[in-house]
């Protein structure tokens, strides 16, 4: 079932996801373009409204000094022209002086100003310079108080001025930290979405690997392309079930079909061997031999077919505590033999006395790489076997003298049915499957299995295997 809002494709959803993340950009944008628009309005009418201010202060200082020197020339000539020009300077400093206290917060000196500028537009026709002059003084002395309010007036909208602007700064940079932790959470939310299916194809992978194939039955969603792989992983994780079903039919059925007629013929070739059914000539007995010999093979093919599936169907290992000697030396012991029979001899180097470990899987890596290098190895020469313990790890080195292996070659030598160059020194040929066992066994211990180069042989395979401390 697709998610609600799910978009159909994959490429959709990522220009959905950047157009979701460019929003809070854009407002953003907007945000600080309105802010930037409203501290300019705002500054143009606070200078022009300032430059206006000072303008009429300074025009009604002028005033004042000339309607003080208009009533002093027409107290002594005494002309009407110089009446009318006094009149009109106190009629204009009286309309100025009403302009400027509407945006003056002193209304008390105001109104004396207005009423000292009324007595004097009343009495200066009649009244001498005398009686004019302490009224003259008062008021240029009450315009300078005005100026100097005016003053105080603009250094006050210059702070607040300022104050305008350091409150937009702020607001602006609240808002656009909070419109980038916005933008980073819808990042971080498309990015969830697209990784989910991803991750969920990663899971059904890495299930399609493992051995035990538990694939997972959530169904993948996303976009159609993610879905569509889903599916498709789908389809082929239950197609590789079923062909290793078949193949391990197939292993199970043919390695029980053939231990029977194997047993027959072993036990003809024996008999024939023997001469208990009659007298042998040369060639029927060479005949015999090469008969012999390739029932030795096949049989042993066959056991290694049965140990393989076996090993695939073991699912958890059990764990147990074990005496390293004793767990050695019987391993030693079932192939004294096929060594004493090529002249080959065991050095061994133990320097863990106990070991945590399944007893079958451990057992079956031994074998394994004591068998290998008893095949490969070289006559009379030694296989050591080291077991040691390093950082936290326990290290099993099973090592011969022989043909060096490549390393091109060494990590393939791993995989089933992987054969190496080098010439085998018994009578039976090598199916490619004793190192993959070892590595299978490795891991199912937790640990890895490699080809590394020491100084004391040509070929040394190394196991290296968790160790609990109580090992040591």
């Amino acid at each position: 079932m697709r998610m609600p809002f799910q978009p159909a494709s994959l490429r959709q959803f990522i220009l959905l996801s950047f157009f979701l993340a460019l929003i809070p950009l854009a407002v953003l944008l907007w945000q600080s373009n309105s802010a930037l628009s409203d501290v300019s309005r705002y500054a143009v009418a606070e200078a022009e409204t300032s430059v206006g201010s000072v303008k009429v202060t300074e025009n009604m200082q002028n005033v004042v000094i000339d309607i003080e020197r208009a009533v002093r020339q027409f107290s002594i000539l005494r002309t009407d022209a110089l009446s009318r020009l006094a009149k009109t300077h106190i009629e204009n400093y009286q309309q100025m002086l009403d302009t400027l206290c509407q945006s003056l917060n002193a209304k008390s000196l105001c109104e004396q100003q207005q009423r000292h500028v009324a007595v004097l537009l009343q009495i200066y026709l009649q009244s001498s310079i005398e009686d004019l002059s302490p009224l003259l003084l008062q008021i240029r002395q009450q315009q300078g108080q005005l100026t100097e309010q005016t003053w105080n007036l603009l250094e006050e909208r210059l702070q607040a001025q300022q104050s305008y602007v350091v409150a937009a700064q702020n607001q602006l940079a609240w808002q656009s930290v909070a419109l980038v932790i916005l933008t980073l959470l819808l990042v971080l939310w498309a990015s969830a979405r697209i990784a989910s299916p991803i991750k969920q194809l990663d899971t059904m992978i890495r299930s399609i690997g493992q051995a035990s194939h538990h694939f997972p039955n959530e169904q993948v969603e996303g976009p159609r392309e993610l879905t569509e792989l889903g599916e498709q992983l789908r389809w082929l994780a239950s197609r590789l079930q079923q062909l290793e079903a078949l193949r391990l039919i197939l292993l199970r059925h043919a390695s029980h079909e053939l231990k029977t007629p194997l047993s027959s013929i072993k036990e003809g070739c024996a008999l024939l061997s023997e001469q208990v059914v009659g007298m042998l000539n040369p060639q029927q007995k060479e005949v015999v031999t090469l008969l012999s010999g390739s029932a030795d093979r096949l049989s042993q093919l066959t056991e290694q077919l049965l140990d393989y599936n076996r090993l695939l169907q073991q699912a958890k290992p059990e764990f147990a505590w074990h005496d390293s000697q004793q767990l050695l030396q019987s391993c030693f012991n079932d192939h004294a033999l096929s060594l004493q029979q090529r002249q080959q001899y065991i050095e061994l180097d133990c320097q863990l006395p106990r070991l945590y470990t399944d007893a079958m899987l451990f057992r079956r890596i031994l074998d394994n790489l004591i068998n290998n290098a008893q095949a490969y190895g070289g006559q009379s020469s030694p296989v050591w076997v080291v077991l040691r313990p390093h950082d936290k790890f326990m290290l099993l080195d099973v090592a011969n003298n022989g043909t060096p292996i490549p390393a091109e070659m060494r990590a393939k030598l791993f995989e089933p049915f992987q054969r190496g160059t080098a010439p085998r020194f018994d009578a039976i040929q090598g199916s490619g499957l004793g190192l993959s066992i070892v590595a299978d066994c490795a891991r199912l211990l937790g640990g890895l299995a490699e080809i590394v180069d020491v100084n004391y042989a040509d070929v040394c395979i190394r196991i290296r295997l968790p160790m609990v401390e109580d090992s040591i």
